[in-house]
């Protein structure tokens, strides 16, 4: 006995295709839109590659080689030395009475070379330094006298540092304290008021300035500086 023929459901599978492929990833322009994996994925050569993108300017920059440092006092030894006579003679301080300093930090000395190290208790590189040039002093002591000029304001924060040295520490210095024996020794040095610390200065046995550093030294200037005082 034959029935009825079965009832189908309508075929709306390619209907649904079409539209999810054209309806639901177009661009504006009618153009299917690609996904972000195809966007990159695409065939090498082909027209749609996609141009890359800029390297960041960080990527793009090359890291700055840091210039090599000059040797000590290089090109200044060279140049006419110039006389270094301050009119004013800087404060004494000394926690060491069996090692007074002399009235004269740059008194001649014969046939001695004299470093002149302008120093502060609030100097953090200048304390730092300090342990290298008592070294360097011990190193050169009968070629080189070592003088440390104070720049301190505060005469008792400059004591109390002092007094925290140990006895091979820098217990004595000379001091030139706001006023006008400062204002003599920066102005024979052409030094603003208030000169960035740590400085030095590398006086011949004949007074005269031959160099000078600013800022504060390095072990290897060792080596350059005895090649200056030894000839």
């Amino acid at each position: 006995m034959g029935g009825l023929p079965p009832v189908r459901a309508p075929r709306r599978w390619p209907l649904l295709v079409a539209l999810v492929a054209t309806g639901c990833d177009t661009g504006g322009d009618g153009a299917p839109a690609k996904s972000r994996v195809q966007s990159v994925l695409v065939e090498p050569g082909s027209k749609n590659t996609p141009t890359a993108e800029p390297a960041s300017s960080k990527a793009l920059t090359a890291p700055v080689a840091a210039k090599p440092r000059p040797a000590l006092c290089q090109g200044q030894l060279e140049a006419k030395p110039q006389p270094f006579n301050p009119k004013r003679v800087p404060n004494r301080i000394s926690l060491d009475p069996d090692h007074e300093l002399a009235p004269d930090p740059l008194k001649k000395k014969a046939g001695r070379w004299t470093w002149v190290n302008f120093w502060a208790a609030w100097c953090v590189p200048c304390k730092t330094e300090l342990p290298l040039l008592f070294r360097w002093r011990d190193a050169l002591e009968n070629q080189v006298e070592f003088s440390f000029v104070s720049l301190d304001d505060d005469e008792r924060q400059l004591r109390e540092f002092l007094a925290r040295e140990p006895a091979n520490g820098l217990t004595r210095t000379y001091w030139l304290p706001d006023g006008a024996t400062r204002q003599a020794w920066l102005e024979a040095l052409n030094l603003k008021a208030e000169p960035e610390l740590p400085l030095q200065l590398l006086i011949d046995p004949n007074g005269m300035l031959r160099c000078r550093v600013e800022g504060a030294v390095e072990p290897e200037d060792l080596a350059a500086l005895e090649r200056i005082v030894r000839g």
